[in-house]
């Protein structure tokens, strides 16, 4: 039984490796958003749908989930979001879009 768990852990680093290998790869082929227009974007995406969370992140900038989660500290940073409750709820949006 112990050498199922190796094996299962062993899959388990390769699944963590390959997807750090993706989410660099997907910066690469993207290079077209610095930080600056990627937190640009992310602030008004959460502005309009007022909810933040790194998967509505990742599905409207086509981003991986590092780069997404480090997009939502950014809000978080700058007081567009507030913080996590601890669940995996969205967060309260503070800044409204000025209309």
């Amino acid at each position: 039984m112990t050498k199922k768990k190796d094996e299962i852990e062993e899959i388990k680093d390769d699944l963590v490796n390959l997807k750090i290998r993706i989410e660099r790869l997907e910066a690469s082929i993207n290079p077209t958003y610095s930080d600056g227009d990627l937190l640009e974007k992310a602030t008004k995406i959460v502005q309009k749908y007022d909810r933040a969370s790194a998967s509505l992140l990742q599905r409207r900038l086509a981003i991986g989930y590092a780069r997404a989660a480090r997009l939502i500290d950014q809000l978080e940073a700058s007081g567009v979001i507030g913080p996590t409750d601890g669940s995996s709820a969205p967060r309260e949006v503070f800044k409204r879009k000025l209309n």
